[in-house]
């Protein structure tokens, strides 16, 4: 009966090592960790695309209302584009600081 006890365990062992040994095999080298590149890049670009879009909108909308020149489309592209190179400064440093390796 101890015989019985014992092969489970020792069973279940063995299993636990194959499977974590998967798990290491199939695990995603590098900088990205389970993220795509391509994902990473469609995130930064859409968060500096969105940003100019919504500054530049702004000013299209203050001139078109107030019925100056390109004042203000001017300016608010340019703080459009400001506020989407901070965005996309932010996110990466996001990025980074998930994929860095721990030391716990």
């Amino acid at each position: 009966m101890s015989d019985r006890n014992e092969r489970p365990s020792s069973t279940l062992d063995t299993l636990e090592h194959r499977i974590e040994t998967a798990r290491r095999r199939h695990q995603p080298e590098g900088p990205t960790q389970g993220r795509s590149a391509l994902g990473a890049a469609f995130r930064l670009s859409t968060e500096l695309i969105a940003a100019v879009v919504v500054g530049g909108g702004l000013g299209y909308i203050l001139d078109a209302w107030l019925e100056t020149g390109p004042a203000f489309l001017l300016i608010f592209f340019a703080l459009g584009v400001a506020a989407g190179f901070f965005n996309v400064l932010r996110a990466a440093r996001e990025m980074n600081e998930q994929n860095a390796p721990r030391s716990d």
